[in-house]
């Protein structure tokens, strides 16, 4: 259950949402596994429009990671960002942090086709190193490509981005 104070740091505001998304580089990715969680961190790509949020990500074509969301594709993720320490002073309940994180959840999927995986992989790299690459068939061939369709996402800044009221 959130508390005011938790409330009050939720980010609506598209332009800081955009803010969070370029300003991180690793995507923490939850996976069931039995009665547990696989954690992946992995660097990624993203599309934002008009609100509706999809990550790309990659790595090997074969592994845990992808074992485990064939057998349930739905995942749970976090990116975050900043985290300056805010001093408090001479009140340890003042200490506080500057951040802004994205957390949420959606499906998972494997992307086959060869030209989807070139689109994703451009994408990839222009969040990543903010240059555009290009990609063959052949290059992305062997590669493992997978996407999360956003279903539910909350933006969370502590003092690091501040929303127009």
């Amino acid at each position: 259950m959130s508390t005011p104070f938790s409330k009050r740091r939720f980010i609506t505001d598209e332009k800081i949402i955009r803010e969070v998304l370029e300003a991180c580089k690793i995507i923490h990715i939850g996976i069931q596994d039995g009665d547990g969680v696989y954690v992946v961190p992995t660097n990624y790509g993203y599309t934002y429009e008009d609100g509706k949020l999809t990550f790309f990500t990659h790595g090997a074509k074969s592994g845990k990671k992808w074992d485990l969301i064939q057998k349930n594709p739905h995942v749970g993720f976090e990116i975050d960002t900043g985290f300056q320490l805010v001093d408090g002073g001479e009140v340890p309940c003042n200490f506080s942090n500057a951040y802004g994180s994205i957390i949420g959840s959606g499906r998972m999927s494997v992307v086959e086709e060869n030209e989807e995986k070139c689109r994703i992989m451009t994408n990839v790299m222009k969040v990543q190193a903010d240059r555009d690459f290009s990609f063959t068939p052949a290059m992305v061939e062997s590669l493992g490509v997978a996407k999360i369709e956003v279903e539910e996402f909350k933006c969370k800044s502590g003092y690091l981005y501040k929303q127009k009221q």
